[in-house]
């Protein structure tokens, strides 16, 4: 039996040594096979909890869109369902809840607010629900619905006005009065004038059973201005409304922003004169906009726009060149050539929250004390200036004993006389006396040079 027990186990017998356990290669072969099953076990229970959160979170945001469906179809009114944004949490995390509206007309043609041409019948509601974690690549729930207004709004022999008001970053503008009425001028209108409720949260308003006809359309509100910076209201002209479809009209209307500008800020205060009729240049985005101010001043307050990029400002009547015109840009420091010992000049930039300080061209004049100046643009420029073929004219008070005004950069003609506005006589060179870079010819027309002395 002995002999027999060590062929079947070698060294299991007595002249051998018994065995002391596993070799560390079958250890490491051994975890290294319960890793990889743990592995697969682990990914598997991950892979069921990670579909169960999906699955929980997924019914929960289904139950918030049928919630906020359901919510809309109870609304009293469809006008006051507009596009929305709302956060949920609760205790499977946090969702998002979006609602966007579209009016349908009866083409099946989608009205956006202030857009489309079709009668308005009913309004579509889409509602999309997302939540943290999402799977990537997954889908948000999303229901949607159309609604009819309770009242009859369509009449077929009438008309609608969709009316959409923005703000200057492109949001809606709410609380702005609109109304319409009939368009001056226009043979046979038969425009009756309309008020509508003001615009909600989406800066839309509805002008509904309009009488076909042609109409301008208005918004106000006071404290508001709108991007062609006319305040407080402004006006849609001949919007043409016909019986059966939709007219739109469309404004940029936000509130004012305050604007602070101090004119020869190179100067010291209260040593200079200004031109009683100074015009001031904005440049924006939208293009160029110049208030002219009604009074001598050194500084004014203009409510304006707010365009998100601001203003480039600068004193005097800025004129961007076209085919037909070179413009004025003498009055532009940016537009005079650099040289090896003089900069130019860069234009003032100003905001809401920012006054703009204008350095601006000084002179000191003798022999004309108690006298008017007026200054006219000159033709002849001087060296370096940019030019400026559109007349400008800027009138001044008497002039005080010390004699010293300041004016937009440039190339001007100075004159004397006993009466404001007055051109009596022509300021001779030698009675004016400027700074360096700055110039009078022998001819006395003095040119203002933005540049400096470089460092």
């Amino acid at each position: 039996m002995r002999t027999f027990r060590a062929r079947l186990r070698p060294g299991f017998g007595s002249d051998t040594a018994p065995e002391d356990g596993f070799s560390l290669v079958e250890v490491l072969i051994a975890m290294m096979v319960f890793a990889i099953l743990s592995i697969g076990v682990a990914y598997s229970l991950l892979s069921v909890l990670a579909m169960t959160k999906e699955g929980r979170a997924r019914e929960m945001a289904t139950n918030l869109a049928a919630q906020e469906i359901d919510l809309d179809r109870s609304a009293k009114d469809v006008f006051t369902l507009g596009d929305s944004t709302n956060p949920v949490t609760n205790s499977l995390g946090s969702f998002l809840v979006k609602r966007t509206t579209q009016w349908v007309s009866g083409a099946s043609e989608g009205n956006g607010c202030g857009s489309g041409t079709g009668a308005l019948q009913y309004k579509r509601i889409n509602v999309s629900v997302t939540w943290d974690g999402m799977r990537a690549g997954a889908s948000p729930v999303r229901s949607d619905t159309l609604l009819a207004p309770k009242n009859v709004i369509n009449d077929p022999a009438l008309g609608t006005i969709i009316v959409s008001t923005l703000t200057a970053g492109g949001a809606g503008s709410a609380g702005i009065s609109v109304s319409a009425a009939p368009t001056p001028g226009v043979t046979g209108n038969t425009a009756v004038a309309v008020t509508g409720t003001a615009t909600n949260a989406q800066g839309c308003s509805y002008l509904l059973k309009v009488v076909p006809g042609t109409y301008d359309v208005t918004v106000s509100r006071a404290g508001y201005i709108d991007n062609g910076q006319v305040p407080t209201s402004t006006k849609a002209t001949n919007i043409a409304v016909t019986a059966g479809t939709s007219a739109s009209a469309g404004f940029n209307f936000d509130l004012a922003g305050s604007f602070s500008v101090n004119y020869a800020s190179n100067a010291t205060a209260g040593t200079v004169q200004f031109p009683s009729n100074l015009d001031t240049t904005f440049l924006s985005t939208a293009g160029v906009y110049v208030s002219t101010a009604a009074t001598a001043a050194a500084s004014r307050t203009l409510q304006l726009f707010p365009f998100p990029s601001g203003y480039a400002v600068m004193a005097g009547k800025y004129v961007a060149p076209s085919q037909s015109s070179p413009g004025c840009l003498s009055v532009d420091p940016e537009a005079w050539p650099a040289a090896p010992t003089l900069t130019a000049a860069v234009r003032t930039p100003s905001t809401t929250t920012t006054a703009a300080a204008l350095p601006m061209g000084l002179l000191t004049l003798s022999g004309a004390a108690g006298k008017f100046i007026t200054a006219v643009s000159a033709t002849g420029t001087g060296a370096g200036d940019p030019g400026c073929s559109v007349p400008m004219t800027y009138t001044f008070d008497a002039l005080a004993t010390a004699g010293r005004i300041a004016l937009p950069y440039g190339s001007w003609t100075l004159y004397t006389g006993s009466s404001k506005g007055a051109k009596t006589t022509v300021l001779a060179a030698g009675s004016i006396t400027v700074a360096a870079p700055s110039a009078v010819s022998s001819g006395g027309v003095v040119t203002l040079d933005p540049r400096t002395v470089a460092p």
